[in-house]
């Protein structure tokens, strides 16, 4: 057809077969994070890994990580073993069909997380209602504080209020002379959340914090900012996640005068998924602190995952880390 050549699409002459797709086109690539008990799993998956079934590229690959966790006396996990599988909080109609099904047919194409269970018991447990933070803090006596090595406030939908409330509830309880980890990647702070986070984190309230994980949070330069100039003096940190945020310049610049400073002490800074950020910004941050990381995990090497490791501290793993 003329009208098809002329916008470019012409079809090969040795083609057998032409599909069309209307609508919004599949995508290349899907970011999961892949759960079962305390054992969590972030995969990315690309077209490669798209084209496998769901127990090849996302059953396999997290067990490979959760059988190495578990007790040597217990018998590892198969894929075939799951009983149930939830999609973004869904129960999937039949986990035996999902697991023969690709990734994107069985979860659906914005699928973030996957919930995976082997036994009944542990559907059950799930079930129980569990409070999110806004609960929680009211909950959480000043004692309940006070004893906490971590907090795991991840995926929980918080937002600048919360940031505020989880920041009345350090002050009251300060010092936290035992909190060593504070999670709180995969929410919604933004700028105004971690401005009013941020003093109740200086070194008088939180003295023994080594990480502070804060990726995917929606902030931008001047919570960044906020950071740098009221959390001051900081605790001495071991690792601050700022990466998948908007942080521009602006915020990399003032950030790395405070560690320049000394008023801000961290190791390692990652910041990559920070588009804003110019190789200026890379200059400087890395110029102020040896442990800066803008590199981006690539995803053509297939499954990529990011798990606490007893919790603490989180890396990526290696190449050699997941079978192939």
């Amino acid at each position: 057809d003329a009208r098809l050549a002329a916008a470019g699409l012409v079809v090969p002459p040795a083609a057998s077969r032409v599909e069309l797709t209307f609508g919004e086109p599949p995508p290349t690539e899907l970011r999961l994070r892949v759960a079962c008990g305390d054992v969590s799993v972030k995969l990315t998956l690309d077209k490669r890994w798209l084209g496998k079934t769901v127990a090849e590229a996302v059953v396999k690959p997290f067990l490979s990580v959760y059988n190495r966790r578990q007790p040597t006396a217990t018998p590892p996990r198969t894929p075939e073993q799951a009983v149930e599988i939830h999609a973004d909080g869904a129960k999937l109609p039949s986990a035996k069909e999902a697991l023969r099904m690709g990734p994107l047919e069985a979860l659906g194409w914005h699928c973030t997380r996957v919930d995976l269970f082997f036994s009944y018991e542990a559907v059950r447990a799930a079930a129980k209602p569990r409070p999110m933070l806004g609960q929680s803090v009211g909950h959480m006596s000043t004692a309940d504080y006070r004893e906490a090595t971590e907090l795991l406030w991840t995926h929980r939908k918080l937002n600048k209020a919360d940031g505020a409330a989880i920041a009345r509830s350090f002050t009251a309880a300060s010092p936290l002379r035992k909190l060593k980890y504070l999670y709180l990647y995969g929410n919604s702070l933004g700028d105004e959340g971690l401005a009013a986070l941020a003093p109740a984190l200086r070194r008088e309230h939180a003295p023994a914090l080594r990480e502070l994980h804060l990726s995917t949070n929606g902030i931008g330069s001047e919570g960044v900012r906020a950071l740098a100039e009221l959390c001051h003096p900081s605790p001495k940190l071991a690792a601050l996640s700022l990466h998948d945020n908007r942080i521009s310049d602006e915020g990399v610049f003032a950030l790395a005068d405070a560690i320049s400073g000394g008023s801000f002490v961290v190791e390692k800074v990652t910041l990559h998924t920070n588009p804003a950020v110019s190789a200026e910004g890379v200059r400087r941050m890395t110029e102020a602190c040896a442990g800066a990381d803008f590199a981006e995990p690539t995803p053509d090497r297939g499954p990529t995952p990011y798990i606490p490791l007893d919790h603490t501290p989180q890396r990526w793993l290696e190449r050699g880390d997941v079978d192939k």
